[in-house]
């Protein structure tokens, strides 16, 4: 044999074995979604949006396959969870709700399954428990810049579930964004007391407006109807709401899971083709606006109606925010009501 010949021989041989070893990995990942709440409330809505960007990015040439259950109470989650456990199809279980107990009771159990905690009822666990948190504290503080800016009153509204960190987070980033642009801001704060109580949350917007509040965060699902009734300006929370009244909502945060999303895949895959184990780091991972974690949509026909200077203003902030220059404060106090 020549020695272009072996050479030739040994490059398919390398081609062969790297075929081989392709064919070898996987092809599909199937992931369980568990979330205690309605699909349509936003923190929900948000996860499957991004898990819809990724299932057409195909992440190491995966077919992902998302299967959602929702309402799921939390004293049912650890029966649920081990349902789908049990089934062995699952690479990973993702709880979008609050399951902490069920999930530390579990995880050692089924060891070959990447557990995801998302949210700020969770507790680092490690090994092949992953916390991921959402933070919008940032875009948030946009949004408030806008109310302090357009606020005629200079009194700007907030409604939101429970007094949770991860709820008192974006709304004191809704309430220092106004204050950085109106010191004479006030802010008239009321929680509702539940995850999804529309009915509740559009008369706590209609009592902020008849004491005085001009724009309304809308923490939850219900004040945006009230907004419209009132003729004021809205917030939406986590997924770009302005097509549920495209009169009133002049912006929203939003919530991109994509970055922890493919950072558990890549956790999984990793396991699975170079049998690297689990290692979730023993405190939650969070990604940035500047990482791509968080953004904001602003209405272009509400906008359009501004002040002049208003959107300048908040787009240089923007960026600030985009570069490191302006550092957004992070609080999850309880805010008050003024």
């Amino acid at each position: 044999m020549s020695k272009r010949t072996w050479m030739l021989a040994i490059m398919l041989g390398l081609a062969g074995w790297a075929l081989a070893v392709q064919a070898d990995q996987p092809k599909k990942l199937k992931v369980a979604l568990i979330t205690n709440t309605t699909v349509e409330e936003p923190w929900n809505t948000a996860a499957i949006q991004a898990f819809d960007r990724i299932i057409a990015l195909k992440p190491h040439g995966l077919d992902v396959e998302l299967k959602v259950q929702e309402n799921v109470a939390m004293t049912d989650g650890e029966r649920v969870l081990r349902t789908y456990a049990q089934t062995g199809e699952y690479g990973i279980i993702w709880c979008q709700g609050q399951y902490p107990d069920a999930v530390e009771a579990l995880h050692e159990d089924f060891p070959e399954i990447c557990w995801v905690e998302a949210g700020s009822a969770y507790k680092p666990l490690g090994g092949n428990v992953y916390w991921v948190q959402m933070y919008v504290h940032e875009p948030a503080y946009l949004l408030g810049m806008l109310a302090g800016m357009i606020t005629e009153n200079d009194t700007i509204g907030a409604v939101a579930a429970y007094p949770f960190p991860n709820v008192n987070l974006p709304i004191n980033g809704y309430l220092r964004g106004a204050l950085a642009v109106n010191p004479n801001a006030k802010m008239k704060m009321t929680y509702i007391d539940s995850w999804f109580d529309p009915a509740r949350a559009k008369e706590s917007a209609l009592a902020q407006i008849s004491s005085g509040a001009d724009v309304i965060y809308a923490e939850r699902f219900g004040p945006f109807e009230a907004c419209v009734d009132k003729d004021v300006y809205a917030f939406g929370h986590y997924v770009d709401q302005s097509p549920l009244a495209p009169e009133v909502v002049l912006g929203s945060t939003l919530a991109l899971w994509d970055p922890a999303i493919l950072y558990i895949v890549d956790a999984w895959w990793e396991r699975e083709v170079d049998g690297k184990e689990y290692d979730g780091p023993m405190k939650e991972v969070v990604f940035s606006m500047a990482e791509g974690g968080s953004g904001v949509a602003i209405s272009e026909a509400l906008s359009a109606k501004l002040p002049e200077g208003v959107m300048a203003r908040f787009e240089e902030a923007k960026q600030s925010i985009m570069d490191g220059s302006l550092k957004v404060p992070f609080s999850e106090k309880q805010v008050l009501s003024d």
